[in-house]
């Protein structure tokens, strides 16, 4: 058994420097990478950003959720259009108000 656990702790930082999710930060210390990060959060901002132009150009800065999710995505909404519309409703960039003709996207007041 110590040899199985002194073998992991000399192999295992190699797997995960090769693996790409340990960088040598100085001797003795690491940090933690996540591969596709980058790409992640570039297409996560471009298609937020589209997604609430949808919204800010439309009359009154409010939209139905139905109808926005019936309209055509942008090319830069790479993440696709109900995950950024989550993403907005969660992150509080717009007002959810319930219509009887379904629920109503709104820009708050700045």
């Amino acid at each position: 058994m110590p040899t199985e656990l002194s073998s992991l702790r000399t192999t295992g930082p190699e797997h995960l420097v090769n693996a790409g999710v340990l960088t040598v930060r100085d001797a003795g210390s690491w940090w933690l990478a996540v591969p596709g990060a980058g790409r992640f959060i570039k297409y996560f901002v471009k298609g937020r950003q589209a997604v609430l132009g949808m919204v800010r150009k439309s009359k009154y800065r409010e939209l139905l959720l139905s109808e926005l999710l019936g309209r055509r995505a942008p090319a830069v909404v790479r993440l696709g259009l109900t995950y950024h519309v989550h993403d907005l409703i969660g992150a509080q960039l717009v007002d959810c108000i319930s219509t009887t003709s379904g629920t109503l996207l709104r820009l708050p007041e700045t």
